[in-house]
């Protein structure tokens, strides 16, 4: 399977494999299905669905790319980030972080990683990031990785997102 392992020496990107299942579904929170419009909390058979359906996109090269964010000390699962393919050279990119390791920096270093395999892999040249109106840190996020507003559409559930949009070579890099 064409798969791509990053790392920065604190985090590793590493694609969900099934045995990661039950510690994917063990991170989820209800803040985590609020900003993500979750109808209601996962069960094991989700999770393992999206983990092969993950899989195969990465086996057929499809349209999406999605990581599992592992802390490398200790080694530990603490969320997820994904880049879905838009039209016009443009990918979605979307993170998360479980509880107990939010704030701590780890949304920040995977998006950087994975908007440099954006660039580099996908030529990509541009990023949509959306979040629904409130969602603080992910907005705080945006700004940090060097995302302009670009306003408001409606979300799949008829609340708000904020659309946030990166042109990648905007993209801050650490010296």
């Amino acid at each position: 399977m064409p798969t791509a392992i990053l790392t920065d020496g604190v985090v590793m990107l590493r694609p969900l494999v099934t045995d990661d299942a039950l510690a994917w579904l063990a991170g989820e929170d209800e803040e985590q299905r609020r900003w993500f419009e979750a109808p209601r909390p996962s069960q094991l058979d989700d999770v393992r669905r999206f983990i092969a359906e993950c899989q195969t996109s990465w086996r057929t090269l499809g349209s999406l790319r999605h990581w599992g964010i592992w802390s490398l000390d200790p080694y530990v699962l603490v969320g997820g980030v994904e880049l879905r393919e838009l039209a016009s050279n443009e990918v979605n990119l979307s993170y998360l972080v479980f509880p107990g390791q939010r704030r701590r920096g780890f949304a920040f270093r995977a998006a950087q990683l994975a908007l440099e395999y954006a660039r580099t892999s996908l030529s990509t040249q541009a990023v949509v990031i959306k979040m629904l109106t409130g969602n603080e840190f992910s907005r705080n996020l945006a700004l940090a990785l060097g995302a302009h507003d670009e306003g408001e559409e409606p979300s799949d559930s008829g609340t708000t997102f904020d659309v946030f949009r990166l042109r990648l070579h905007d993209t801050p890099r650490e010296e």
